[in-house]
């Protein structure tokens, strides 16, 4: 008997064959190369009828998508005078089924988005492609707004700059292209509105991801925050001169990765006699003691000109896996003000929060969620884990020849510094172009000093100039250009090559200097933002090179003790005049540092989240209650006319002949809405301060997270009841002036100001768990 092939599905077949998340690419390749071959014999006329025989439903099967793949690929030479690689087909197509797609820096992502959005705008669906920020949103809606027209599908873009009016008519579009943050900052202020015609936003549908790994991974745990009335926060300037006079190594200690800043017994010493007769571990001594440890994660782990710069007066954050300014970004928990104490800035105000949305659960709120990233597939199991997503890649169209030379390690900064220096003169001196990717603001001014002292013109792109960087960037494939930058992630700009625009005899001019260098100053802290500086040579088959010069002084190698690998200093003496460390294998302990630190990013997210996930379903109960306040109208006065009674149930009909029913139901819902807001505000505020001494459960053998999920549960009960009845005491109160109620006057309102901050499990390195395992020790335990 004879059978035939076994058939697998898809996913079982990408289950059994490749590594967790990985899905296979290749699947697609004969419908694209038949895409591709149509094509080719399509006039401009044809493809439009190819177009209209496409059904406007989400039930396309193959021979749908060979049909669009193959008219997209004629609109597109024809709108944007682009010619489509087969590759920017395969990749277009394995997206469409769900699968995230990593690709090359140069391999043509951002039209590979357009052809996903398109053909989901087609088939009736509703997109939203995130970009990293206004610019890249504003630029690509732009670029590809002829190809969409063709299409016969509306296209726009969202920016902070925009008024509501614009934003509604933005976001009304089959394919709006916005930022992260300011769609979730509009997620937040619609649930805060206070008519349903305020709202912004459609319903979310499909979600396309550009850099989707630095979204969906580094970013996740980030809340986006709606603040209302303001309040200065405050740092004693008494705490902040204290902690300036501690000594290293006496009076604190700083762990070796230089996550975490410790008082030592001393150190608690000075406190104690410093303010004499303050218990620090009892409730009353707190805020001491969490200001003094904020004081002093302030004054010694983060550092101006690489954590942040100050400029115009302010302290801003510089994003560790962008390079540029983190923008509308802050430390919670007091350490702005810390931060800006420590400059002598003056304090910003910061609102109450009203609400916060984890960027995670923005992006699951999508049915459909898909993206694109040139480093997708290093993080495969952490997508399949967290978000239920496969990534796969596809290969460049044409091989990449860029040489990644072995790693080079320094026994010091100094002396890695000075190897730069010596192979930035080399290549210059050839006239090659060098990328020089370092890691801070003062680590790229430095190198430029550096430079110049060496006799070199280089060009500085960092934080203090991001506002320049596509200019930048676009000439630093010149012959002879020296470009010095933060990392390049999200930059949205392509190197090519004897610069911008093209000019095909300088571009072989500087592939036969052997193309781009790129130079990486000391490992990141994940792989994968070393690949990406990596990755801005070579691109589509261009000569190239990359290097990464390391130290035993970098964050990398200091850390290496925290998990156990025992590469001590000895490695340092083990190196030649120049410094360069000769012991084998140091590469590979570094490698293995360098993932044992991702993975303990990862760890501290799970834990985020973990905290998060209860948080969030009582928000969304919230919201449904909110929800038929804000879409019926007579609902809040029907509520509260339920409880009135005596002379509650008088004043309430005192003002309903006043006022008359339409105006009292609408009053009565602008403070029902207002109150569930006020009180989930209060709810958040109560948790946060939870949280912040859930640890101490520890010194009774407690679970801290089991803990903190009792108290979440207690601190909600009875929530929808209180709305209710503070909302019948602040209309009870309410006085009707000239038939009118000043609703405003009463401090009825609503928050707008938003920001986003920055969040880590446990900010200060545990510092609960400092004060828990000190207690111990004092306990003998």
């Amino acid at each position: 008997m004879t059978r035939g092939p076994l058939l697998l599905p898809k996913k079982f077949k990408s289950w059994l064959f490749n590594a967790p998340g990985v899905a296979d690419t290749a699947t697609h390749s004969g419908l694209v190369a038949r895409a591709a071959a149509r094509a080719t014999t399509l006039t401009g006329e044809q493809a439009r009828n190819l177009l209209q025989q496409l059904p406007d439903s989400a039930a396309w099967g193959d021979a749908e998508l060979e049909k669009y793949l193959a008219a997209a690929k004629v609109f597109v030479q024809e709108t944007l005078d682009m010619a489509l690689f087969d590759t920017q087909l395969l990749a277009a197509a394995t997206m469409l089924d769900g699968t995230v797609v990593e690709m090359d820096t140069g391999e043509g992502k951002t039209m590979v988005g357009a052809l996903v959005a398109g053909a989901q705008a087609l088939r009736g669906r509703r997109v939203h492609v995130l970009t990293v920020n206004d610019y890249l949103a504003q630029r690509d809606a732009a670029w590809m707004k002829p190809f969409f027209e063709l299409l016969g599908v509306e296209v726009a873009a969202v920016t902070e700059a925009m008024e509501p009016q614009e934003r509604r008519q933005s976001y009304a579009a089959d394919v709006v292209y916005v930022s992260v943050n300011e769609l979730g900052f509009d997620v937040l202020r619609d649930r805060t509105c206070t008519e349903p015609e305020q709202a912004t936003l459609q319903p979310f549908d499909v979600c396309i991801v550009d850099e989707i790994d630095s979204v969906l991974v580094d970013e996740a745990t980030v809340p986006l925050v709606l603040a209302g009335r303001a309040r200065s926060e405050l740092q004693s300037v008494d705490v902040a001169d204290f902690v300036k006079a501690l000594r290293p190594g006496i009076d604190f200690t700083v762990e070796p990765d230089k996550r975490n800043v410790s008082l030592t017994d001393v150190g608690l010493a000075q406190v104690e006699a410093r303010w004499p007769g303050v218990e620090l571990y009892s409730a009353a001594g707190t805020p001491l003691f969490s200001s003094i440890n904020t004081a002093l994660h302030a004054q010694v782990l983060l550092q101006r000109d690489v954590d942040y710069i100050v400029r115009d007066g302010k302290a801003e954050i510089v994003s560790d896996s962008r390079g540029r300014v983190a923008a509308l970004q802050r430390w919670p928990d007091g350490l702005q003000a810390a931060v800006e104490t420590k400059e002598g800035l003056h304090k910003t105000e910061q609102g109450e929060i009203l609400d916060q949305l984890l960027v995670r659960d923005l992006i699951k709120s999508f049915t459909t969620v898909t993206g694109m990233s040139g480093t997708a597939v290093a993080v495969a199991e952490y997508l399949r884990t967290h978000y239920e997503l496969d990534a796969g890649r596809v290969d460049s169209h044409k091989p990449c020849i860029r040489t990644d030379m072995p790693e080079k390690i320094y026994a010091t900064a100094a002396q890695r510094d000075a190897a730069v220096v010596v192979a930035v003169q080399a290549a210059h001196a050839t006239g090659q172009p060098v990328l020089l990717g370092t890691h801070d603001v003062a680590t790229s001014e430095r190198f430029a000093q550096l430079l110049t002292t060496a006799g070199i013109d280089a060009q500085v792109l960092n934080a203090r100039n991001d506002s320049l960087e596509a200019q930048i960037i676009a000439q630093a494939g010149r012959r002879g250009s020296i470009t010095v930058s933060t990392q390049m992630a999200g930059r949205g700009t392509d190197i090519l090559l004897g610069g911008t625009p093209a000019d095909p005899t300088a571009h072989a001019e500087v592939a036969a200097l052997g193309g781009l260098l790129v130079i990486i100053v000391g490992r990141f802290y994940s792989p994968r933002l070393d690949a990406q500086l990596r990755g801005r040579a070579g691109r589509q088959g261009d000569p190239g090179a990359s290097l990464i010069f390391s130290s035993m002084e970098d964050p990398a190698s200091n850390g290496q003790e925290a998990h156990g690998l025992e590469l001590t200093d000895s490695v340092a003496h083990e190196a030649d005049d120049a410094g360069l460390v000769t012991r084998a294998g140091v590469s590979s302990l570094l490698d293995k540092a360098q993932r044992l630190a991702e993975a303990e990013r990862f760890t501290t997210q799970q834990n985020s989240w973990k905290y998060n996930e209860l948080i969030a379903y009582q928000r969304n109960v919230v919201l449904a209650d909110r929800q038929t306040f804000l879409h019926e109208r007579d609902a809040a006065l029907y509520a509260l006319a339920e409880r009135a009674d005596g002379e509650v149930g008088d004043r309430l009909e005192h003002l309903r002949s006043a006022l008359g029913e339409e105006e009292l139901a609408r009053v009565c819902r602008a403070v029902m809405l207002f109150e569930l807001d006020a009180l989930w505000s209060d709810h958040l505020a109560q948790l946060s301060e939870q949280r912040a001494a859930i640890h101490l459960r520890a010194l009774g053998r407690q679970n801290p997270l089991d803990e903190f999920r009792r108290e979440t549960i207690r601190t909600f009960e009875g929530f929808l009841e209180d709305a209710r009845t503070n909302a019948l005491e602040t209309v009870e109160s309410l006085e009707v002036v000239d038939g009118h109620i000043d609703l405003d006057a009463a401090g009825i309102r609503s928050g707008s100001t938003t920001w986003t901050y920055v969040v880590d499990e446990n900010p200060f390195g545990n510092q609960t768990d400092q004060i828990v395992k000190w207690l111990l020790k004092k306990m003998g335990k």
